[in-house]
């Protein structure tokens, strides 16, 4: 972990995290962060500079630095108690909606931790993502929001900023329709917005190595600027696959390339 501070709001880049910023400011409510380094944190919060994941398969990867079997929800209620964390309690309010936006591995991460909510706090909580019922405890089962792919067809995106668009989309288009404070009339609300929409085909995009899109991404560096501007070309011009943090990756060696050469 690295010394320096930023806020925590600098420290993330990709579309989904614009949405939830977006969404927060719409609802003029509290953004936090779920933080697999320091836990549950405010964006507005200066923190040291870090790159942890509990997702697998990448070089900022817990599981993969972490000797033995890691669990990450022993790991995250761990970090609730750490110097940077906030508590739960800290950041929930007595009333109103609490609005989670998680992926697999991070429900999975802190799923146990929302157990330790009493039912009146259960009840105020919406979780948003995409085939989470495996990741979560079942208690929170009824939490979860009943997006799915027709989504796309609402608000275009990848597999990847599916929760974040999934929140945006229920702050920007469900809330200023759902009067009443309760999940059942928010989630009638979802589907009602969603009834006659169709799911568009999804698109199959070619997978390439590292070094192939990085040859791309220096080809786009002679025209183009911006890591949100030059992910979007190689998603939707060049029709390649390639996840967030692993382009991010790419994309930091492609400039240093750049600068050296």
């Amino acid at each position: 972990m690295r010394s320096a501070e930023a806020e925590v709001r600098d420290l993330y880049a990709g579309r989904g995290f614009r949405l939830a910023v977006q969404a927060a400011d719409a609802a003029n409510a509290r953004l936090c962060v779920l933080s697999a380094g320091l836990g549950l944190v405010e964006a507005s919060q200066r923190v040291p500079s870090y790159g942890l994941t509990v997702t697998r398969g990448r070089a900022e990867s817990l599981p993969e630095k972490v000797s033995g079997e890691f669990n990450a929800a022993t790991w995250f209620c761990a970090m609730l108690g750490g110097p940077y964390s906030r508590r739960w309690i800290d950041v929930i309010g007595r009333s109103g909606r609490i609005l989670l936006a998680l992926s697999r591995p991070y429900a999975e991460m802190v799923g146990t931790s929302l157990l330790e909510f009493g039912a009146d706090t259960l009840s105020r909580v919406r979780i948003f993502g995409a085939a989470l019922t495996g990741a979560l405890p079942a208690a929170l089962w009824p939490a979860i929001a009943p997006y799915d792919r027709r989504l796309d067809a609402i608000l275009p995106g990848t597999r990847v900023d599916f929760s974040q668009r999934a929140l945006f989309h229920f702050v920007k288009s469900v809330l200023p329709n759902s009067g009443m404070c309760s999940r059942d009339s928010d989630f009638a609300e979802v589907e009602a917005a969603l009834k006659n929409t169709t799911a568009p085909d999804r698109m199959r995009r070619p997978r390439r190595s590292d070094e192939e899109i990085l040859q791309i991404i220096l080809a786009r560096l002679d025209t183009q600027s911006g890591i949100g501007r030059v992910l979007r070309a190689l998603r939707y011009e060049e029709g390649v696959a390639c996840e967030q943090s692993r382009f991010t990756r790419l994309y930091r060696t492609a400039v240093e390339r750049k600068i050296l050469a």
